[in-house]
């Protein structure tokens, strides 16, 4: 079997993903870049999300709640996003996108540097979201990239893929 160059993760919420990834990631300890994107609370609310560059820990607010809905900080995208991934073609052994969704989908900067990533010789691990948009549509369809969804009743099978398909890329 060949393995694409590179992988995402996708499933309903909650489901495990990132735990998937991350804990998978603790074992191959290499030189990583890109993002993860972290829930941000005030009490029990879900207030913001934020992206954190890996290699740097810089960081900046993608979105915060609103009464109905989000605000989207494109410019975190633009800045601290599209920065981490550049950053990870440059110097890394791997570049994670913890996760991609749809606040991103006018950050034009931003999936232009996610298009040179998945182009680029630096193998590519993240997360996609469910949703159903252009921006996320693209990426699916790539032929060099691999979508697995995770359910609750696959978890432990997607994690041993995870780990085999980093022993490969990163060998």
């Amino acid at each position: 079997m060949i393995l694409k160059e590179n992988l995402f993760l996708t499933g309903r919420k909650h489901v495990g993903k990132s735990t998937i990834l991350f804990s998978t990631l603790e074992k191959f300890p290499v030189a990583l870049g890109g993002f993860r994107v972290d829930r941000v609370f005030q009490g029990k609310r879900l207030r913001a999300f934020r992206i954190i560059d890996l290699d740097s820990s810089s960081s900046a607010k993608i979105s915060t709640a609103r009464k109905g809905g989000w605000d989207i900080h494109i410019d975190s995208f633009e800045t601290v996003g599209a920065e981490a991934i550049k950053n990870g073609i440059r110097c890394a052994e791997l570049i994670v996108m913890d996760e991609l969704g749809r606040f991103e989908i006018t950050a034009y900067g931003f999936r232009q540097a996610v298009a040179e990533a998945l182009d680029s010789t630096v193998p590519v691990i993240g997360v996609l979201k469910e949703d159903d948009n252009p921006f996320l549509n693209e990426i699916r369809s790539r032929d060099d990239t691999e979508v697995l969804e995770v359910t609750e009743e696959n978890r432990d099978e997607v994690k041993r893929y995870v780990e085999n398909w980093l022993s490969y890329v990163l060998a």
